[in-house]
């Protein structure tokens, strides 16, 4: 990997010429800025990949300066310096976008040991933004709407699979979105041109996945008046996505390791093997170590279903992605519904970031598709979601024991902001000021909490 481009943005000369000379010595290109406005000026004109933001500068936080920088390039990997034994402003710095952050005094080795670590995750970055601008429109990355870091693990194992000829498995529970992936993986390989096939398993009767997947000649069992193409010979070229393969019975499954190990397979009522250049992806809800572990499902098979995993997590444990997900369903939604809503009150979107989803993304769609037609203004409002959202009262949920310190943070500053807005008329440089904030900063965080003055 070729060496990155880090900026310093130190106020202190002696401190930033420090951190330049060992960095440069380590072969890095390296910028320096001594105050927020001149790093935004610095990675306006040069590609920076990684900055170095000391906590404390002159005339403003580096919590403030990484919020500016990642409004201006989202792609830049922050990692905050601040002083030792001061966690809180460490962690500030984590939940506003930092990647990591080092105390003073620094120890270089484990300096660049964080720095390392952010290339590999800006190396991730640049090549999911380049797999946004480079798939087709339909099943590309544009599509795969994501936030949050655990999703930013999911994206590096497409790309790897994208590049790969091994066979995938998908786990996830319910609506997390497995299809979705798998798509992604067959539209983003070299195999994109051939077909794309899915065969739910639980949708048919175990009597016919045989003659789905294997196909049959005519007259091979009853009803068979013609001969029938399998899933595996149509999809020769391309891409078979198998979904919830936990489901498929003892005898299918000693049929489908003989596909993955020679390549082959016989029609129902013939005696000739089919040759199949297809690639098998597999997805599952259930947990298949237990299936093994009580012989019901094959572990040779495991073994060569599993060379690349892929888990995608609910959407509970990435509560980032909820945001961007509804802005997306918003869009989709106004163009069949012929709607023109903006977005998402601050107060619904606290109501949405509360909810469990036990459906995952499945369930938050239906949700804002319900929104979407019952929404008579410019923003859904609580009014619009659906009562297993709202039946947790908005008194309840934003009381301080219910509220985790980033909710109890955001909650306040919604507060603040709408009071000050009120008091200066909505002129945002009046209550900018009157919070002791930038009018930038002011308006950064009206559009994060939806807030219309």
């Amino acid at each position: 990997m070729s060496k990155a481009t880090l900026l310093i943005v130190e106020d202190d000369p002696l401190q930033r010429r420090l951190i330049k000379e060992n960095l440069e010595a380590e072969d890095y290109a390296v910028l320096d800025a001594s105050s927020g406005k001149k790093a935004l000026e610095i990675i306006k004109d040069f590609p920076v990949d990684i900055a170095i933001v000391d906590y404390k500068l002159e005339y403003e936080t580096g919590i403030d300066v990484i919020e500016n920088m990642l409004e201006q390039n989202p792609l830049i990997t922050p990692i905050m310096v601040t002083a030792h034994g001061n966690v809180e402003n460490a962690v500030a710095a984590l939940k506003k976008g930092a990647y990591d952050f080092i105390a003073k005094p620094i120890d270089f080795s484990e300096f660049l040991l964080v720095i390392e670590r952010a290339r590999e995750r800006q190396k991730l970055r640049k090549e999911v933004k380049q797999l946004q601008n480079t798939l087709e429109e339909k099943f590309s990355f544009k599509n795969f709407i994501f936030a949050s870091p655990k999703m930013d693990e999911v994206a590096l194992l497409i790309i790897k699979a994208a590049k790969s000829k091994a066979t995938v498995l998908i786990s996830g529970k319910t609506g997390t979105g497995k299809d979705l992936v798998a798509r992604t993986i067959h539209y983003s390989s070299p195999r994109k041109e051939g077909p794309y096939l899915a065969l739910n398993i639980p949708s048919l009767p175990e009597t016919l996945i045989e003659s789905e997947l294997f196909g049959a000649e005519k007259g091979a069992f009853t009803g068979a008046h013609e001969r029938k193409i399998g899933k595996f010979e149509a999809a020769s070229g391309g891409t078979l996505f198998l979904d919830e393969i936990g489901d498929l019975s003892s005898q299918i499954q000693v049929k489908l390791l003989r596909l993955l190990q020679e390549k082959e397979f016989y029609r129902l009522g013939s005696a000739k093997p089919i040759k199949s250049d297809v690639r098998i992806i597999a997805a599952t809800n259930k947990n298949l170590d237990k299936m093994m572990e009580e012989d019901k499902f094959r572990l040779d098979l495991f073994y060569r279903l599993n060379v690349i995993s892929i888990h995608v997590p609910q959407l509970k444990e990435r509560k980032e992605d909820i945001p961007p997900l509804c802005d997306y369903f918003i869009r989709k939604y106004n163009k069949k519904e012929g709607k023109k809503i903006d977005g998402i009150s601050a107060e619904a979107m606290h109501l949405l970031m509360q909810h469990s989803f036990p459906g995952n993304i499945r369930e938050l769609e239906n949700v804002i598709e319900r929104a979407v037609v019952f929404c008579e203004g410019s923003d859904i409002m609580i009014s619009d979601l659906p009562l297993d959202v709202k039946e947790a009262r908005e008194e309840d949920l934003i009381s301080d024991e219910n509220l985790s310190l980033n909710e109890k943070v955001a909650r306040v500053e919604i507060q603040e902001i709408k009071k000050s807005l009120n008091m200066t008329g909505g002129v945002k440089s009046k209550a900018a000021r009157a919070l002791g904030i930038t009018e930038r900063i002011l308006s950064y965080k009206m559009k994060k909490y939806r807030i219309i003055s």
